[in-house]
């Protein structure tokens, strides 16, 4: 009878584990796509020294979620993530508008398979 309300207990720390982990990356994904669109509307109106300021915004707030996101994501997938954010940082100190305009749109592709992965569906469990 131990062992079966043991059993019990961590399925349900699993869960909620699971739950708070997943609710976790959703928000991050949603907090990356409003911010890259933020970027890219100073980016085209010339705005490279905010766009700039709010790209190291951008790369504060995905290295504060790196912890929790690296337990439960593939570290490839949201290395990937960050190594864009730091290029986007990084093209847009040195006024290069082209280079910072891929590199956001793959931040947001990264963002958004990052989303796709962590909703539940039939391609992703079997």
């Amino acid at each position: 009878m131990r062992n079966a309300i043991l059993s019990i207990f961590l399925f349900i720390l699993t869960m909620i584990c699971v739950y708070f982990l997943n609710n976790s990356i959703l928000n991050l994904c949603d907090n990356i796509k409003t911010q890259t669109e933020d970027i890219e509307l100073k980016i085209n109106d010339g705005k490279l020294e905010d766009a700039y300021s709010e790209s190291l915004e951008l790369l504060n707030s995905i290295e504060e979620k790196n912890l929790l996101t690296s337990l439960y994501l593939s570290h490839q997938e949201f290395d990937n993530l960050l190594n864009e954010a730091v290029k986007l940082s990084t093209y847009l100190i040195h006024d290069d508008e082209t280079e910072a305009h891929a590199s956001l749109h793959l931040v947001k592709y990264n963002s958004d398979h990052l989303k796709k992965l962590q909703l539940p569906s039939i391609e992703n469990i079997f």
